[in-house]
């Protein structure tokens, strides 16, 4: 090493320890002072439960603030930061998934965070709580994740232990323009009256499915609630808010804009512990629960995989917050190479028809060969969620693809996949035969697919 470059580091590393000593001396000294300061000045509303924590949240300067998130602000850039900054983000549930999800939203750089749970840290809750150590237990679990978001420099904080419910959604999410509220729920009827309320309300929910009996990371996805696919919870949740919706339009089932939701489609492994003996013998079930209509059972979580849930939720909210949304998540199982196979075996041949002028229908004229490979099937069924892009017909049925835009070649950008049915009506009438609001649908989701291409590098 050169001894400039020897300078250069030795600067950069007097720099950092200047700022790590400044940040400490600087939180000791606002939280020592915090302690006389009067609870009517304080930012936020605080938990009744965490009144010995209420006077000691730290006032960290900006330029430490700033410091604090700069890794952030180089991925999001100044204004996607500022947009995080701004936002208000509802939490609901602060368990194995929940309180990965709030800690790292207070890492990022959201500055107003209201979290909701009526529950206790227990024993068992310790094996996938985020925050939450032996001297935790017994507190509410609202309040443990509270004291770690403050410790962070978080001062917007709303902590309330209590339940969501039906009746008291409009008190806990009317009175804020939410720009996210986050369902870390694991209980059906609750998560169910979060979501109707959501849907409703037209505010944007993001919801985590079944992470109990499972462990593969690798089949996690994120969809919407119509394409969650081998969850048992997803099936429940489903079933039970297209009740809840009755009379109302289904449209949310599909749209990731309006809920989206992350679920394993891996089959469970471990069911649900047994009732005791004893449990039996006393015959109402209902007794054993500690809140009416809530899961008796002991449900077995390996406790990385709601943490991991938990922090992909945390993951998606950000990147919309920062103006960079994740861009064509992969929404369910991959299909299988003979299906792959088909697809791009048929396209190849129907572009080989329109060149020879063999395919009765409405048609322009040949604009040379596929500009895609066998591989590129992946992304296109990821694209369109392993559905038809104009019926929403899943896979069961022959799905195919055809070029949107017939005078431009067949790229990712310019293919949808269609049912078989819907490709003959396709073929026989143009887009007269698509809906309107269908086609601006197609055409906003191939828009996507542009700009992801021209940012790729």
């Amino acid at each position: 090493m050169t001894s400039s470059s020897q300078q250069t580091f030795l600067t950069g590393l007097l720099a950092g320890a200047t700022i790590s000593f400044a940040a400490k001396w600087l939180l000791d000294r606002n939280q020592g002072a915090a302690q006389n300061e009067s609870s009517s000045k304080r930012i936020t509303k605080q938990s009744s439960s965490d009144t010995k924590n209420k006077d000691k949240i730290p006032s960290i300067p900006a330029e430490l603030r700033e410091e604090q998130l700069s890794r952030h602000t180089l991925y999001f850039g100044e204004e996607g930061m500022k947009s995080i900054r701004n936002s208000k983000v509802c939490v609901v549930g602060l368990g194995g998934v929940g309180s990965h999800t709030a800690i790292m939203l207070a890492r990022g750089g959201v500055e107003f965070l209201r979290l909701i749970d009526f529950d206790q840290v227990t024993l068992s809750s310790l094996n996938r709580h985020a925050c939450a150590t032996l001297a935790d237990v017994g507190i509410p679990k609202v309040t443990c994740v509270e004291k770690v978001c403050h410790q962070l420099g978080v001062a917007g904080i709303d902590a309330r232990a209590e339940m969501f419910t039906k009746d008291s959604g409009p008190t806990m999410l009317g009175d804020t323009k939410w720009d996210i509220v986050i369902d870390c729920i694991d209980d059906v009827p609750t998560k169910v009256a979060l979501l109707a309320y959501c849907v409703k309300n037209k505010i944007r929910a993001l919801s985590c499915m079944g992470a109990g009996g499972k462990s593969d990371m690798t089949r996690l996805h994120i969809s919407d609630i119509r394409t969650a696919s081998r969850d048992p919870l997803a099936t429940k949740i489903r079933n039970n808010l297209k009740r809840a919706m009755k009379g109302e339009s289904d449209a949310y089932l599909d749209d990731m804009d309006q809920l989206t939701v992350i679920y394993s489609s891996e089959k469970v492994v471990v069911k649900l512990a047994d009732l005791t003996e004893e449990q039996k013998e006393q015959g109402d079930k209902s007794q054993f629960g500690n809140v009416d209509g809530m899961r008796i059972r002991v449900l077995p979580v390996l406790g990385p995989l709601p943490a991991i849930m938990g922090q992909s939720l945390a993951s998606i909210a950000m990147c919309e917050l920062g103006k960079k949304p994740i861009h064509q998540p992969v929404t369910g199982e991959r299909v299988g190479r003979n299906v792959r196979n088909k697809m791009f075996q048929h396209i190849t041949r129907r572009e080989q028809q329109i060149e020879d002028n063999t395919i009765p229908g409405v048609w322009a004229s040949y604009t040379g060969k596929i500009q895609i490979g066998p591989d590129d099937i992946d992304y296109l069924l990821g694209m369109w969620r392993n559905r038809c892009g104009v019926t929403g017909a899943r896979l069961g049925t022959v799905l195919q693809l055809a070029r949107w835009d017939l005078t431009k070649p067949a790229t990712t950008d310019n293919l949808v996949i269609m049912s078989t049915h819907a490709l003959k009506a396709y073929d026989e009438e143009g887009r007269g035969s698509i809906p309107h609001e269908v086609q601006k649908r197609i055409e906003l989701r191939l828009a996507e697919a542009r700009d992801v291409n021209s940012e790729a590098f």
